[in-house]
Order: C-alpha cells, then sequence, then structure tokens
C-alpha cells in the first residue's frame, strides 16, 4: 500500500518537472501518467474496501478478486516504473541540451573575446615589466602593440615600453614613444606622465624652452595629474 502512494508521489513530481519545462515534448508520458495515476488510485480504494469488508464477506471468489486487484496493481507500479526512466531520460537529455545551451549564451561575441585577448597581452607584458624582467617585458609590450594596434593599453603600452627604454639607457627610443602618446593620443590614461617625461628628456638634452613649454603644459592641462605637483617643482627651478 505504501508503496503505491510513493509512486504516486514520485510521477506527481515528475508531472511538475514536465510542466516547468515545456519546451521538452512530454505530452504523451505525462497522459498516460495521469491514465495510471487514476487507475492505480481507484484500484487501492478498491483494494481497501475489500479489506474493510472482508470480516464480514462469505463470498468464494473474495480472495480470488483480491489477488487480481493486487495484480493490476503491481502491473500498473511496474508501468509507472517504466514511465518514470522514460522522464528520467527525458529530462537527462533536457539538461544536457540546457547546457549546451548555456555554453552557447555565454560563448563571447567575436568583440568581447578580442578584448578578453588584448587585455590577457597586456596583463602578461605588465607582470614581466613588474619582476624587472625588462627583456621579456620590452619583447612582450612590442609584440602586444603588434598584435593590438589602437588596442585597448595601447597609449599605456607605448608608456610602458619608454619606460624600459629609459631604463636600458636607450634615451632616443623612449622620447619617440612619449612623443607618440603626446601627439597621437592626448585622451590617454598616461598623457600626463608622458608630457612630463618629454620634459624630462628635453631638460636633460638642454632643450630649457621646450622642456617649460611641456611642464607648463602639464600644469595647465592636468593640474591634477599625479606629476603635475613634480611640474611645478621644476618650473620653480627653472625660474
Amino acid at each position: 500500500m505504501s508503496l503505491s502512494f510513493k509512486k504516486t508521489k514520485t510521477i506527481g513530481m515528475s508531472i511538475l518537472a514536465i510542466i516547468l519545462l515545456p519546451s521538452v515534448n512530454f505530452a504523451s508520458v505525462e497522459s498516460d501518467v495521469q491514465a495510471l495515476q487514476l487507475q492505480t488510485t481507484k484500484l487501492n480504494n478498491q483494494v481497501q474496501y475489500l479489506i474493510n469488508q472482508q470480516a464480514n464477506a462469505t463470498n468464494q471468489n473474495f480472495s480470488q478478486t483480491l489477488d487480481d486487484l493486487r495484480g493490476k496493481i503491481e502491473v500498473n507500479s511496474y508501468k509507472v516504473s517504466q514511465l518514470n526512466d522514460v522522464v528520467s531520460t527525458k529530462l537527462a537529455a533536457f539538461e544536457k541540451e540546457l547546457e549546451s545551451l548555456k555554453a552557447e549564451v555565454n560563448k563571447p561575441s567575436p568583440k568581447e573575446l578580442k578584448l578578453q585577448q588584448d587585455n590577457a597581452a597586456f596583463d602578461k607584458a605588465n607582470k614581466a615589466l613588474l619582476a624587472k624582467n625588462y627583456k621579456d617585458a620590452e619583447g612582450l609590450f612590442k609584440q602586444y602593440l603588434k598584435d593590438y594596434y589602437n588596442g585597448e593599453h595601447y597609449s599605456e603600452s607605448l608608456y610602458l615600453l619608454g619606460q624600459i627604454y629609459l631604463i636600458n639607457g636607450d634615451i632616443n627610443d623612449a622620447y619617440t614613444q612619449f612623443k607618440t602618446i603626446v601627439t597621437r593620443y592626448p585622451k590617454s590614461i598616461k598623457i600626463a606622465d608622458a608630457t612630463y617625461a618629454l620634459a624630462l628628456l628635453e631638460l636633460s638634452k638642454g632643450n630649457m624652452k621646450t622642456a617649460k613649454t611641456y611642464l607648463q603644459r602639464v600644469v595647465d592641462k592636468y593640474p591634477h595629474a599625479d606629476v603635475a605637483d613634480k611640474a611645478k617643482a621644476q618650473l620653480t627651478k627653472l625660474k
């Protein structure tokens, strides 16, 4: 008896899953489950009634009738089990399809993928610089500038490559990187730093007038930049 009710509960949950997953074609299975559920309930009621009447029953067919009903219940229970297997198989197939769909939905667009690759290439170069592996960093930044022309970190990479050149004593190459930022990327996050770097390089060459021009530009155009106070200090010294 309790086995039948447990099976009925399982079927109920299966039907709920079917309702919640309308994209899966469970219509025929649902219909069969509902029919078997109703039939099993009726048979259970009949068995219960016969058991309740057994004490007063004198009909010689009572035992046979009871056995027949129990047999039908067993058959129904088997069918319910089979239908549960069908539902489980369909649900497994649906879950697999759903996971595939999720993977497709979460797949980055070509633009997003390029941005991810851009960020990864820059991060790799920057990590080498932070680790003071200047040779590796130089090669990686050069490769970034080649692969991601005008990319997300292009002007910043120009600046950091310029810093590496300074460390290596390649003054002219460093100057070229900073000058490129100042002339071509006025909205770069490194514009103030690059302008200040040009001023210092001009000072090192003895070009005071040009150096003052760059320093004044930092003070006037980028007053909130980290290097603004340094530029003011340099201007004071040059007066």
